[in-house]
């Protein structure tokens, strides 16, 4: 097949979405570009840089067939694009028409490639002889195909890395821009800056609105926090509280049964101890009988004395229940004497 079929035949598929197709049918047609004629050439490069630009970007980049778009391999997009644009060049043995640079652009754009878009612009630029640019005046169509590109690089490649500056210099000291040309290119740049401005203020409006949520959010948790934390406190503190008011009421339960077990043995002794009996009572009575009759009688030796003394223990011996019939009648006995002993003295 000759380059123009196979060019054909790589615009079908492609159409068709049938990119893998049309890029294999492409690259045949580049294999072939010796026979096709400047605008044939130009046509089938453009339509390698469309293809290639939809699968990079369509697809993910480690499910490509590298080879199927003409590169044995590439470690990244951004490898891939200086590949492309390495073989744009070879294809057009260093002058490469500015159409092409256009279409290469645009892929290093949609793939978000601005560094290789900027190195791709400024390295065709400085290839570019003097003569191309003196007869840019005469040749309508390439100056429209050169402006293309300047215009790519200054209102958007540039704009894009943030060299605005650059971009502004770029168009104002370009030979081949008419005034007319220039002015659209600065308004452009303008609205660029007022769209990356008004950007960058809704980016950093969200961004304080997103830090405001953040502290709120914040100050909400540490709120909750704290009073997570007084509730834990007081609960702690309950817990302690009732605690406390266990161990009194032990200690006051302690205290009433001890009360109450003193209290059931006082009361165990009280029963335990016996009452006095008619017969200690009479004993007693016995006893005061002597002392009056001691005291009426006038006896105060110590004899009588330590008598009474050894009585009164008697009788308090007796009134324990130990004081035997025998001791009773030696008291007795005893007293006689000290009766009879008494009248004889008082006669």
């Amino acid at each position: 097949m000759s380059a123009q079929t196979l060019y054909e035949k790589a615009l079908r598929s492609y159409l068709l979405r049938k990119y893998t197709s049309a890029s294999n049918t492409c690259l045949k047609a580049l294999a072939k570009q010796d026979q096709a004629d400047d605008l044939l050439k130009i046509n089938i490069w453009t339509l390698y840089l469309n293809i290639t630009s939809t699968l990079l970007e369509t697809t993910p980049f480690l499910g490509i067939n590298l080879k199927s778009i003409g590169i044995e391999h590439a470690s990244s997009i951004e490898e891939a694009c200086r590949i492309v644009w390495k073989k744009v060049v070879e294809g057009f043995d260093g002058l490469t028409n500015a159409r092409v640079i256009s279409a290469c652009l645009v892929m290093d754009l949609k793939l978000n490639q601005l560094t290789v878009a900027k190195e791709t612009t400024e390295e065709w630029l400085a290839s570019l002889p003097d003569s191309y640019l003196d007869q840019l005046s005469t040749r309508a169509k390439d100056q429209e195909d050169y402006i293309g590109v300047i215009e790519l690089y200054s209102t958007r490649i540039l704009p894009g890395l943030g060299d605005f500056e650059s971009a502004e210099a770029f168009v104002e000291y370009n030979p081949i821009l008419s005034d007319a040309k220039k002015k659209s290119l600065f308004s452009l740049l303008n609205d660029k800056k007022k769209a990356i401005e008004k950007e960058r203020q809704e980016k950093q409006k969200h961004e304080e609105a997103a830090r405001l949520a953040a502290e709120e959010k914040k100050r909400e948790i540490e709120k909750r926090q704290l009073e997570e934390a007084r509730q834990l406190e007081e609960a702690r503190q309950l817990e302690k509280e009732k605690e406390e008011l266990g161990k009194a009421n032990q200690l006051e339960e302690r205290r009433e049964k001890i009360a109450e077990v003193k209290e059931r043995e006082i009361k165990t002794a009280e029963l335990s101890t016996p009452a006095p009996s008619s017969r200690s009572v009479a004993n007693t009575n016995k006893i005061q009988q002597w002392i009056n009759q001691l005291k009426s009688q006038g006896i105060a030796t110590s004899g009588m004395i330590l008598f009474a003394l050894f009585a009164l223990f008697a009788l308090l011996r007796g009134q324990r229940g130990r004081l035997s019939a025998a001791l009773q009648r030696l008291l007795n006995k005893l007293w006689q004497t000290v009766q009879m002993g008494t009248k004889v003295t008082y006669m």
